[in-house]
């Protein structure tokens, strides 16, 4: 069997991830500009870094407080009571906005978004059906994205 290869990215490569990650809607002109590379270059490289899968897409940053959900959470969830389908149970759930397969004493860690601690308390009720939980709300932001 072949072994797949590596892919190696240039510190150029690197530099337009990070220009892309702070403006996804820089333009190419601009993104040219701030790596001094020519636009149709800047075009290549990107497209074979979408192909590649380093690019996942673009997205919008949404400050969800602003929107009607004050309430930012992180759960910890452990399966201690129902051990089939719980990542398709949790992906029903509207409130939780993310969640992973962790390592350690909780096999889940989801992220959650609400307008009242009422929706909280309804939500950690649901999870109880599932396991025990271990919940930290978020105070405050202190850094955003970083390679």
């Amino acid at each position: 069997m072949k072994k797949p290869i590596k892919m190696s990215y240039d510190e150029t490569d690197l530099r337009i991830i990070e220009e892309i990650r702070d403006n996804a809607r820089i333009s190419y002109k601009n993104l040219s500009e701030a790596v001094n590379l020519s636009v149709p270059v800047v075009f290549e490289r990107m497209k074979k870094m979408e192909e590649r899968g380093v690019i996942q897409g673009y997205k919008t940053a949404v400050d969800y407080c602003r929107i009607g959900y004050p309430i930012h959470v992180f759960i910890l969830l452990h399966d201690d009571r129902c051990r089939d389908g719980v990542p398709y149970m949790l992906s029903q759930m509207e409130s939780i906005f993310q969640f992973w397969i962790v390592s350690g004493e909780y096999d889940y860690l989801l992220e959650v978004y609400l307008s009242t601690s009422q929706e909280l308390d309804d939500l950690l009720n649901e999870l109880y059906k599932i396991g025990r939980t271990h919940t930290m709300l978020i105070l405050n932001k202190l850094k955003e994205d970083s390679l």
